[in-house]
């Protein structure tokens, strides 16, 4: 997996991100139905709010991809401003799992968030997954929600 690059998600990876969504929802038994490709490039590419990173090989081929929505409460004279992120999707194609490309996203993602002042982080957790979110610092799920605190050193 050395020669795999993390890397945010440009406006010309809408199929390569698409691709990924196709493949995990053929993975959980769903029925992809026609233009589902073309829906979710379009979506992708219209959403402004949702950040992503892309791993890929040496040629370039996608092998997962992790989304985190950025969300900043406004000023107010009662509570200092904060920002969170809820990751609503993270996906390794099943050839390349095992290999910690998981944890590269998410940490990936996560150096992002400090950069940006981010308190905390939020998914909802797939049992599959847990040993992955515990590894780079999610708490344990509640009601199916993992949590990470930065702290002030992360920001």
């Amino acid at each position: 997996m050395d020669s795999v690059v993390v890397r945010p998600a440009e406006p010309r990876d809408a199929f390569a991100v698409a691709a990924l969504h196709l493949q995990a929802e053929r993975e959980s038994g769903e029925v992809i139905v026609p233009g589902f490709l073309d829906t979710v490039a379009d979506a992708w590419l219209r959403d402004r709010t949702r950040r992503t990173w892309l791993a890929e090989d040496a040629r370039h081929t996608p092998l997962g991809a992790v989304h985190g929505v950025l969300v900043r409460t406004l000023p107010s004279p009662r509570r200092t401003t904060s920002a969170w992120v809820h990751v609503g999707f993270l996906f390794v194609t099943e050839s390349s799992r095992g290999a910690g490309l998981g944890t590269r996203l998410l940490e990936t993602m996560l150096t992002w968030c400090g950069s940006q002042g981010v308190d905390r982080v939020q998914l909802n957790a797939v049992p599959e997954a847990r040993t992955l979110y515990e590894r780079v610092g999610f708490g344990p799920p509640e009601t199916g929600v993992v949590e990470l605190r930065l702290s002030r050193s992360q920001r």
